[in-house]
């Protein structure tokens, strides 16, 4: 029957276009949302400092919440036992003398941001492997991987070129020097031994001066000043950067700016808590 055949084929085409506005809700990939996380790394604690790891005389309960409803670690390797080299080898995951990171003479970590030191550009951080998987990097606090190469602001050792896409804290680390009223830390004994030379000279230039006026040393006027003029270059050489290391070195930058030379102690870590949590809400 011609009303039946055509029925049948009204009913074909409807199917056929259903089909068709089905298909690519069906075969449409599902989006697939990748996990935003956070990493904590502090210097100077131990395994046996936090309470998820079996301390109990100081209480941690946030930090052993986080261990109770999320992942914890039992097993690590720490690659160095101080600052430099231990996050150099955390943010490429191989040992610190791969990378020219470790030392084996006192000087083990960065002393200076005006240093031509520092991680080199060739290595590759896990920051860098997330930003290659679409992800938007931060590092909010201590940095401690070099800052410049060739000059004051090349910036080659930067976080900003190792695959962070934003930066707030410190380029150097936090030490004695950064704080008044609290001992030296930085270079002490060679500090001592250039305040006694510079001691020394300037002893030697009144004796000779005391000589010259009271007559018991002929010696003419222009020699004591070349010897001043000496002690003087000599002395202003070293202490215009030991002298003044809470101006050079104890800083806050965001990305390549600074914000504070030198920095605040007192509400430092509200800036740094601030600047992560706002990170954080992006």
């Amino acid at each position: 029957n011609a009303p039946n055949a055509e029925m049948i084929w009204t009913c074909l085409v409807k199917a056929l276009i259903f089909g068709l506005l089905l298909q690519p809700l069906m075969t449409q990939p599902s989006i697939i949302t990748q996990p935003n996380f956070v990493l904590l790394m502090a210097d100077d604690l131990g395994i046996g400092d936090v309470g998820c790891y079996g301390n109990d005389t100081i209480r941690t309960p946030n930090i052993d919440r986080l261990a109770r409803e999320g992942v914890k670690l039992t097993q690590h390797i720490t690659a160095a036992p101080l600052c430099t080299p231990s996050r150099a080898a955390f943010l490429t995951g191989r040992y610190p003398i791969r990378s020219g990171m470790a030392s084996s003479n006192r000087y083990r970590a960065l002393q200076w941001n005006a240093g031509s030191g520092g991680l080199p550009a060739n290595e590759t951080t896990f920051a860098r492997l997330l930003q290659q998987q679409g992800y938007t990097t931060g590092l909010i606090g201590k940095w401690h991987q070099g800052v410049n190469c060739e000059s004051f602001n090349d910036h080659c050792h930067h976080p900003l070129n190792h695959g962070f896409d934003y930066f707030y804290g410190m380029p150097f680390t936090l030490i004695n020097n950064c704080q008044e009223n609290k001992p030296p830390e930085l270079d002490v004994a060679l500090q001592d031994k250039l305040w006694l030379y510079s001691q020394i000279i300037a002893l030697a230039v009144l004796t000779l001066a005391a000589g010259r006026l009271t007559g018991l040393v002929s010696i003419r006027w222009k020699i004591i000043a070349c010897f001043t003029l000496a002690g003087c270059l000599f002395f202003i050489s070293w202490y215009s950067s030991y002298g003044f290391v809470q101006r050079w070195n104890c800083i806050l930058m965001r990305n390549h700016d600074i914000t504070e030379q030198p920095m605040r102690l007192e509400r430092t870590a509200s800036l740094m808590l601030k600047e992560a949590v706002s990170f954080i809400k992006r």
